[in-house]
């Protein structure tokens, strides 16, 4: 880890003048800048380093423009690799009280897992850069790493930082492990916080929603069709309260200073029958459908329903009048209990610290606190088809559904609960009283409609701690050494599910001694006299039999990270070594890092034997370590910046790194950088750099334990009678004449887990760019930057989806033997059907694309300034290489392939006006290309889900200072309140899609509407 003082820094850099890339529009009209520093300077060897007397480290000679009275300096414009950033105005005027929102609305960073996502959530906010995944960039926090938030993930929990104390935030694109360790093959996201802060603050901010329902036809002839309810009009929701108070003061005579803070947020719920086009899930009409005159959607739902969907061996029922079975069954519209915005409540605290006792020894701390607390709700568990059969004689089945339960051709054969034809029935014994009984083939799939939604409790509980002493030994050497520990506690309370082996029991009646009906293991002598009959068959399900079958599911979990870093940093142009054509000498960074991870994971009994019904499969305890022994080296050699060119100068780094884990596996990783910069005149910069970077496996992908979960969303072979031409399904072991049901809700089980004998990805990052400031036309900044990631040895699954789909397409009989389907030829209906896919080295990940900054301020006098500010992202690329297929891009795709919308073009545009009285205007214009359908190129599809249509959306913000204490701003995002795009559920895969739109990408819920103030003493 590099670090250097700020005296240091300013010897000598070459002076550029920044612009505004994403930042507010001067409150001031004029520019100022700092004098050219004479001399030498070391090497960057990280973003930002905060200097020793607690200002930030600065490039020497460069001049900042004074933004709303704070000088902040853009590093894009004279780094060597790509770097956006964003500073605290930015935060303001978009009205953020998520800091994943911030980020997330960059071109260069892809949708994560957020608040808006309702399913398959763990509660944390990631970020994903490139759109290759959250844990193939680093998060730090002044330039230190951020823990992991979580147990299923490596990723960092952005909740962790307090939006308001944040200074600046830098995106770096582009490999960086040779600089920062593993894991920053896409780039690193660092924040800087405000850390020389002095007097006392109070920042207070309420936000909500506001939409008008006025989906379009297609989508209220759908619900008018099925006769659900839907919101018409204005709503307002999701109200956010967000404050912060911080404190700041210098002591003993300037030579220490100290910021502390605490904050509070509390996040109020939206779910998804608050806005019309996500009250119920929507599928893909059919042909016949929309001749009717339906519109592209119909409302589809869950077979597991509320009237119930009973299998037979032959035959798909409900329940019909008077204790009947008629055919057929009734979608349940499972969208309006699930969430769009998900409840929260966070509170964070914390201080930032350091003391002078010489120029040689700088002792300095850091700590952060957070707590935050969130509930991610969905419709009501139930019976899912966990129960393949009921015992004749029920007493709770009526004479009609017994005749068809009890059957001849519907009794079990065998005991293993398969129907053979010809076979005699098979003969069951109680053990209490002897007797013998038949059993019915029965497979229920029925809604807990009386028992509520499932609620699952999520908190994590984080510390951050720094400690460490940084100085100066003489002109020319520098040092930083510091030890960190970071600790995540996670804790799970599921609530509202139900038990499998009692809602077995509770299904399995007979006839008491009094004639009323018991459980067969409530009779004396049996395994569980707590046991009450759910009555699902038209007598009413009663309060007590819920509180049997209902019971909660406890999950905790440990994150640990510790780190030793040490590092020395030189000019060794004060000893003479540099360039005879260069007016600076050689920057050298030598250190050693050691790094420590941890995770404990615990699940109680429940999880542990997949004994809740609604989680699809067995969560297992996960528990492991590992370490890694680092040593790097950083140079930086400017050739010549004299007056004939005004700077060329290469850089270059290498990291070597040993790990070991506590499952015994070893390996080494070496990765390295060179990178050049060449400004022949002041007023054009060309930049280009290579980087080898790595991920190496992480806990969970090390000691994930196997277990089959939902992992699927499409099986190709339901739906339809097999026939001698479906020669991709017979390799399935499906035979001619069969017909598999389809899960109407589109999710099939996987057999997914971790693998021990991973290695470490490898990529190589290219970057080029130029970076143009005429002197001509002052305040201007325009930088072009092509990148190109390509990874080799990704740590993945080959994909469900593609398994299934390549097997049925080829018969390829490796695809085809990763499927295995159960006695009912599904892959959903019991855990015996499942596609292996667990966590392997295969193929690769790659993408490419283009970069543009620019920014503009114009001091227009005594009228005040106008800033114009650009960033967006052209991506041609976006490769998955599967390694044992062919490659397919997703650059301009989406669903169930490509997942996440991947636009061809997005950006963003900012204009502002500030004028001398402090009052500032802004609007910002946000911009996403259109995306097709993956599975509809090339071919055909509906047209509900062929494309998503290009977006735009306007944000306004107001600010006004008042007097030196009072600052107030005003906005709206998505100021004329544009519906989300649409996709029906088939293509809309649970997590990322939510509510029929993909929540992360896309303005979900509508207006936003925000105020707060500030207030500095």
């Amino acid at each position: 880890m590099v670090s250097m003082t700020k005296s240091a820094l300013l010897r000598g850099v070459a002076p550029v003048v920044f612009g505004v890339a994403l930042l507010s529009t001067p409150a001031m009209a004029q520019v100022e800048t700092t004098a050219e520093q004479p001399g030498t300077g070391p090497i960057e060897g990280q973003l930002e380093q905060s200097s020793s007397d607690g200002e930030p480290a600065t490039s020497g000679g460069s001049t900042d423009i004074v933004i709303t009275g704070s000088r902040l300096r853009a590093p894009n414009l004279d780094s060597a690799s790509p770097i956006t950033v964003l500073s605290p105005a930015e935060i303001r005027q978009t009205g953020t009280t998520r800091v994943e929102d911030l980020i997330n609305s960059l071109p260069q960073a892809f949708a994560s897992q957020n608040s808006g996502y309702s399913n398959a959530s763990s509660g944390t906010a990631t970020i994903n850069l490139r759109g290759l995944g959250s844990e193939r960039n680093l998060v730090l926090v002044n330039g230190r790493r951020l823990m992991p938030g979580d147990p299923t993930s490596s990723a960092a929990d952005i909740n962790t930082i307090p939006g308001a104390l944040v200074k600046r935030v830098d995106v770096l694109t582009g490999g960086a492990s040779s600089v920062y360790g593993a894991d920053a093959v896409t780039g690193v996201v660092n924040f800087v916080m405000d850390t020389d802060f002095e007097g006392f603050r109070i920042d207070g901010q309420y936000s909500f929603y506001n939409h008008d329902n006025r989906a379009g036809s297609d989508v209220k002839r759908a619900l008018n069709a099925r006769g659900f309810g839907a919101p018409d009009g204005q709503v307002a929701d999701g109200g956010t309260i967000d404050a912060t108070i911080a404190f700041g003061t210098s002591f003993d005579d300037g030579r220490g200073h100290i910021t502390a803070y605490a904050g509070y947020r509390n996040i109020n719920a939206v779910t998804q029958d608050r806005r019309d086009y996500s009250a119920c899930a929507l599928g893909p009409s059919t042909a016949a459908q929309r001749a009717a005159g339906l519109g592209k959607y119909n409302c589809g739902g869950s077979a597991t329903s509320a009237n119930g969907t009973f299998f037979t061996n032959d035959a798909t029922l409900q329940l019909g009048p008077g204790g009947t079975f008629i055919p057929g069954s009734t979608p349940f519209n499972f969208a309006p209990t699930n969430y769009f915005q998900r409840p929260d409540e966070r509170y964070t605290a914390g201080f930032f610290a350091n003391y002078e006792i010489s120029d040689a020894i700088k002792p300095y701390a850091e700590f952060m606190f957070m707590d935050d607390r969130t509930v991610a709700q969905i419709a009501p568990s139930g019976n899912f088809g966990n129960t393949f059969s009921i015992n004749c004689g029920n007493p709770l089945l009526s004479a009609a559904q017994s005749a068809v339960v009890c059957a001849p051709g519907n009794l079990l054969t065998n005991a293993d609960g398969s129907v053979v034809a010809g076979d005699p029935a098979a003969v069951f014994i109680d053990p209490i009283s002897g007797a013998s009984y038949n059993r019915g083939f029965l497979q229920i799939l029925r809604r807990n409609v009386e028992g509520g939604p499932r609620r699952d409790d999520l908190q994590h509980t984080s510390y951050r701690f720094v400690a460490g002493v940084r100085g100066d030994l003489g002109s020319a050497w520098n040092y930083d050494a510091f030890y960190q520990y970071g600790r995540t506690n996670f804790a799970e309370t599921y609530f509202n599910d139900f038990s499998v082996s009692r809602l077995t029991n509770a299904l399995d009646v007979i006839t008491g001694p009094d004639g009323t009906p018991i459980c067969r293991s409530a009779q004396p002598g049996g395994t569980d006299a707590n046991c009450v009959p759910y009555n699902i068959f038209g007598g009413g399900v009663s309060q007590e039999a819920l509180n049997y079958l209902q019971v909660p599911g406890f999950q905790r979990g440990i994150n640990g990270e510790t780190v030793v870093n040490a590092s020395i940093s030189g000019t060794l142009g004060e000893y003479g070594v540099q360039s005879p054509w260069a007016e600076e000498g050689l920057g050298v960074v030598l250190g050693g890092e050691y790094r420590r991870e941890t995770l404990d994971f615990f699940a109680d009994a429940t999880f542990q034997t997949g004994d809740l019904a609604g989680q699809g499969a067995a969560t297992l305890p996960v528990a492991g370590s590992f370490d890694v022994k680092e040593v790097f080296t950083e140079v930086r050699l400017p050739i010549v910046n004299q007056n004939f060119i005004h700077d060329l100068t290469i850089t270059g780094g290498y990291r070597y790194s040993s790990y070991n884990n506590s499952a015994g596996g070893s390996f080494d990783t070496d990765t390295y950088k060179i990178e050049g910069e060449f400004a022949p005149i002041r007023d054009i910069r060309f930049r280009g750099g290579y980087n080898r970077a790595v991920r190496a496996p992480t806990l969970q992908d090390l000691f994930a334990p196997n277990r089959v979960a939902l992992n699927g969303s499409q099986d190709p072979c339901a739906g339809f009678a097999i026939t001698a031409a479906d020669t991709g399904c017979l390799a399935q072991g499906l035979t001619v004449g069969q017909t598999v049901a389809e899960n109407p809700s589109n999710q099939y089980n996987g057999l997914i887990g971790g693998n021990a004998n991973l290695a470490p990805e490898i990529a190589d990052t290219y970057t080029v760019g130029v970076v143009l400031q005429p002197s001509f036309l002052r305040g201007f900044a325009l930088s072009v930057d092509y990148f190109d990631i390509t990874l080799k040895g990704a740590i993945t699954g080959i994909g469900q989806d593609t398994i299934v789909g390549i097997c049925t397409d080829t018969s390829d009989p490796f695809y085809c033997g990763l499927v295995n389907r159960d006695q009912f030829g599904s892959l959903w209906r019991s855990n015996n059907g499942y596609v292996v896919d667990t966590t392997q080295n295969i193929g690769g990940l790659s993408t490419k694309g283009i970069d543009v900054n620019a920014s503009y301020t114009v001091g227009l006098g005594e009228a005040g300034s106008v800033g114009l500010s650009f960033v967006g992202t052209y991506l041609d690329e976006l490769i998955t290489d599967p390694g044992v297929s062919d490659a397919y891009d997703c650059a301009g795709l989406y669903g169930n392939i490509c997942g996440t919308p991947n636009p061809k073009w997005r950006h963003q545009a900012r204009a502002s006006y500030t004028a001398p009285n402090g009052l500032g205007l802004s609007l910002r214009w946000r911009y996403f290309d259109s995306v097709a359908l993956d599975t509809a190129v090339g071919g055909s599809n509906t047209p509900a889900d062929s494309r998503l249509a290009a977006q735009n959306y306007f944000d306004l913000a107001f600010t006004a200072k008042v007097g030196d204490n009072f600052n107030f701003r005003l906005g709206a995002n998505n100021l004329l309140d544009r519906q989300p795009p649409i996709t029906s559920s088939a293509n809309c895969p649970a997590g990322p899609c939510n509510g029929n739109t993909w929540v992360g990408v896309y303005d979900a819920i509508g207006r936003y509407i925000y105020t707060g103030i500030t207030l500095d003493f």
